[in-house]
C-alpha cells in the first residue's frame, strides 16, 4: 500500500523565490529532517497548492519575494491558505518565508511577523548563538542553546500577540524573537527564522528544534 503524503513543502519559484536563498537546496534537506520521501512532496507554485494539500496534515512554506507589493497569485494563496486552517491543517513557516508574501494581512496574522523594509534587517551571516527565551513549550523541553551558521531576522514586524517565542538572539542592545510557536482557531504555527542556506542545517541543535517542531505541529508532542 502506498504511504500518503502528510508534509506537503512550498517551495518558492519565480515571483516566491529571490537571489539570495537557495530554497530547493534548503527545502530538499527540511524534507530530509521532518519526514521520509514517501511522506513528503513539494510543489513550486500556488496553483498546485490546493490539490496537493487536499487530506495532507503539514504545510511548510519554504519560500521568499525580490518584490514589495502584492500579485494575483498572492490571493489565490490567502484562500488556499485559510481554508487549510479552517479544516485545523498546520503550518510550518521558515527564514524567508516572512518576505513571501508582502502586505498579505493573513500571513502576517497566521505566522506572528512579516520583514518591514522601512527597518527589518540582519547582521551579516555568521556563526552565531541562539538562546532558549526561557519559556516552557513542549517543542523546547529539555532542549538548551545552540550554535548556527545563519542570518539573524531583526525588527519585523511582529503581530501584538499570541505568539510563544522559544529562541531568541541579541542585536543592538535589544533581544528579538527568531523561532515562536501559535495557535491560531484549531491549527498550529510554527515560525523558524533560521535557514537561510544548508549551513544553517549542519547545526545539530537546529536540526534537533525543527525535529521537534515537525512533531508538536503534527500532534504527536
Amino acid at each position: 500500500m502506498t504511504q500518503p503524503i502528510e508534509t506537503i513543502i512550498f517551495t518558492g519559484e519565480g515571483p516566491y523565490a529571490d537571489p539570495w536563498h537557495p530554497l530547493a537546496d534548503t527545502s530538499a534537506k527540511i524534507a530530509e529532517i521532518v519526514g521520509d520521501a514517501n511522506s513528503v512532496a513539494t510543489v513550486t507554485s500556488v496553483s498546485q497548492l490546493d490539490a496537493a494539500l487536499d487530506g495532507v496534515g503539514l504545510l511548510v512554506v519554504n519560500a521568499s519575494a525580490n518584490r514589495s507589493t502584492p500579485i494575483a497569485e498572492d490571493d489565490d494563496f490567502a484562500r488556499i491558505l485559510d481554508a487549510f486552517l479552517a479544516r485545523g491543517g498546520n503550518l510550518l513557516a521558515t527564514h524567508s518565508a516572512t518576505i513571501a508574501f508582502p502586505r498579505l494581512p493573513i500571513w502576517r496574522s497566521t505566522i506572528g511577523a512579516v520583514w518591514d523594509y522601512d527597518r527589518t534587517f540582519h547582521p551579516p551571516i555568521g556563526q552565531t548563538l541562539i538562546r532558549r527565551s526561557g519559556l516552557e513549550h513542549p517543542i523546547v523541553d529539555g532542549l538548551g542553546d545552540f550554535e548556527v551558521y545563519d542570518e539573524r531576522f531583526t525588527n519585523l514586524d511582529l503581530v501584538d500577540r499570541g505568539s510563544e517565542p522559544l529562541y531568541v538572539h541579541e542585536e543592538s542592545g535589544a533581544t528579538h524573537p527568531l523561532v515562536w510557536a501559535r495557535t491560531v482557531g484549531a491549527s498550529r504555527v510554527v515560525y523558524d527564522g533560521l535557514g537561510h542556506d544548508l549551513r544553517s542545517y549542519e547545526s545539530p541543535g537546529h536540526v534537533e528544534l525543527l525535529r521537534r517542531v515537525a512533531s508538536w505541529l503534527r500532534h504527536r508532542i
